[in-house]
């Protein structure tokens, strides 16, 4: 059994009805894998809706959101964090991204992501894209 953590990015590609995304989610579920979302990407799929007034959008997700395990953002988060800045504070990594790194990173998830340039630079965070 593996353990997702889902990216913002991958989460907007499922609502937008990407057949990979959600043939990759289907398939994950279906295997006994337990899917997940952090705070971090909570609060950025929420403000997005929220500014652009998209209550059906927000409808939706608040329904694939309720199928999702919680990941907490506790101080072994924010130690773990830390150590992702330090390695990779001179390749301009957004704060945002490092703490779904380290969300994951503790919490033993694969980052299910499209942004692979930014999280390819994070050692040791086991990462994959279903967009493709």
């Amino acid at each position: 059994m593996a353990n997702y953590c889902l990216d913002s990015n991958v989460i907007i590609d499922y609502l937008r009805g990407n057949e990979n995304i959600i043939r990759h989610m289907d398939e994950a579920r279906k295997a006994g894998n337990l899917l997940s979302i952090c705070p971090i990407v909570y609060y950025e799929i929420v403000r997005g809706f929220k500014i652009a007034n998209a209550s059906k959008q927000m409808e939706k997700f608040m329904s694939l959101y309720q199928t999702l395990s919680n990941l907490p953002f506790d101080m072994k988060v924010v130690e773990k964090a830390v150590e992702i800045y330090a390695q990779t504070h001179k390749q301009m990594i957004e704060d945002n991204d490092i703490y779904i790194a380290a969300i994951s990173m503790v919490n033993d998830c694969t980052l299910v992501t499209s942004n692979i340039r930014h999280f390819s630079r994070v050692e040791g965070l086991k990462f994959v894209n279903w967009r493709d």
